[in-house]
């Protein structure tokens, strides 16, 4: 599959902030993790962008199908996204050229919308959505031997990886069966031998237990991976994890709740605006597992455009 996003201005160039009468497209995920009446959050979300002074229209989709009709009407509005992470990432990969986005958080993570410093309440979010500056977004083009897509919150190889190929709940904002998931995988603690290539230096062997690719702080379930993440300088970092034993990999990712695990030792930082992982490992694009793969990554500087709350 081949991957195509409209390039967004360069810098704060694309930043603009729509004026209370704009007119915008809300599209409400029914399928995200925290939308258990889409109806009435259609009607409930169309409100709010109007109390705001937009002109809003407001559909609800099921299926990737449902999402491109509605992005294939949205005829330069701005859309505003209603549903969790996966929302952003299923759009990124519809292939299209994408208008300004925006976000109202309806999942359980919300790792974007905290990242571009987006609230979680109705009101608020629909506040930034219609009035909130539509700023440059980096991501990740992410090639494997099978396929092409975009990451938007970033790339996990290794335990996380393999534990997320565990994974069966309905959608990824299931704590319980992440949680199993996780405990499966740290108990037989796999160990995992990989070359790890950044930009122009040559490839090094890595023994890792795991490594984040990311482009924004926070990922999986809140994790706050890459503290240090800046979501528009066009470059990412890779967070390596070194850990021997099971003790040793759980107290790194419950570090990583907080993003202290960077203080810790085992733990590497690089940056970087192209990786090769030239060696089958296990990974996961945002929430979507790969499988065991090798794969090339490169930073799509500013890929899309969202309205965001802060100046972060």
């Amino acid at each position: 599959m081949s991957t195509t996003i409209a390039p967004a201005a360069d810098g704060l160039t694309a930043a603009r902030t729509t004026s209370p009468s704009a007119s915008v497209l809300a599209v409400i995920n029914a399928r995200a993790s925290r939308v258990h009446d889409a109806e009435n959050l259609r009607r409930a979300v169309r409100g709010a962008l109007v109390a705001e002074g937009a002109s809003a229209d407001a559909v609800t989709t099921s299926s990737l199908a449902d999402l491109r009709d509605a992005l294939a009407r949205a005829d330069g509005r701005r859309v505003v996204l209603v549903g969790g992470d996966g929302a952003l990432h299923a759009v990124a990969n519809l292939g299209l050229a994408l208008p300004e986005l925006a976000l109202v958080p309806a999942g359980r993570a919300n790792n974007i919308a905290r990242a571009l410093g987006i609230p979680t309440t109705l009101r608020d979010a629909a506040r930034v959505a219609v009035r909130g500056a539509a700023r440059p977004l980096d991501a990740l083009e992410v090639r494997t031997p099978g396929r092409s897509l975009v990451a938007v919150e970033g790339v996990s190889a290794g335990l996380h990886a393999a534990g997320r190929m565990r994974y069966e709940g309905e959608n990824s904002g299931s704590v319980t069966q992440g949680a199993i998931a996780l405990a499966q995988t740290l108990r037989e603690l796999p160990r995992y031998e990989t070359r790890l290539a950044l930009d122009d230096a040559p490839p090094r062997t890595v023994a890792l237990g795991q490594l984040f690719l990311s482009t924004l702080p926070y990922f999986a379930f809140g994790l706050r991976v890459d503290p240090v993440a800046d979501v528009r300088d066009g470059v990412a970092e890779a967070i390596l994890l070194r850990a021997a034993s099971r003790r040793r990999a759980l107290r790194l990712l419950l570090a990583a709740r907080s993003g202290h695990h960077l203080e810790l030792e085992g733990v590497e930082l690089s940056r970087w605006r192209r990786a090769e992982l030239p060696d089958p490992v296990p990974l996961t694009a945002d929430a979507e597992p790969l499988g065991m793969t090798t794969a090339s990554i490169a930073v799509l500087p500013g890929a899309l455009r969202v309205a965001t709350g802060t100046e972060a």
